[in-house]
């Protein structure tokens, strides 16, 4: 082999070498100043005081059901108590859970499948639930 040859491809080498090692710290640049991500996550404990919205699907819900007999006949209705609301964000993401409350303002009925938008406070209790679509 040819010095001229095996020295030109040892200059190349550096210089892939140069480029891939000055890539790898431009992105760890980029990491470390990215700034963070105001996503909330499950994990994550809110601050005291702070109310989170949540955006998705209702997947379940989950309560009593009231059996109301109608004074003036002898019709019988049951109606669903809501306690309980799961909604996901993303279709197969775990659930976020809401409890349900005679303070929680629904200005709708709510089904399993619609998407809603619950305000809740930090302990989970559900503030408002309103459909987004």
């Amino acid at each position: 082999m040819n010095t001229t040859k095996s020295g030109q491809w040892f200059r190349q080498g550096w210089i892939v070498l140069v480029l891939l090692s000055a890539l790898a710290v431009i992105g760890a640049a980029i990491l470390v100043a990215a700034p963070p991500s105001s996503e909330f996550s499950e994990t994550a404990p809110l601050a005291f005081g702070k109310e989170l919205a949540v955006t998705g699907e209702v997947v379940m819900i989950e309560g009593t059901v009231q059996v109301v007999e109608n004074p003036s006949g002898g019709i019988k209705d049951a109606h669903l108590i809501m306690d309980h609301l799961y909604v996901a964000r993303v279709i197969g993401d775990r659930p976020t859970e809401f409890q349900v409350n005679e303070k929680t303002r629904m200005d709708e009925d709510i089904h399993v499948g619609d998407k809603v938008e619950v305000v809740a406070a930090q302990d989970g209790e559900a503030l408002s639930i309103k459909k987004t679509e």
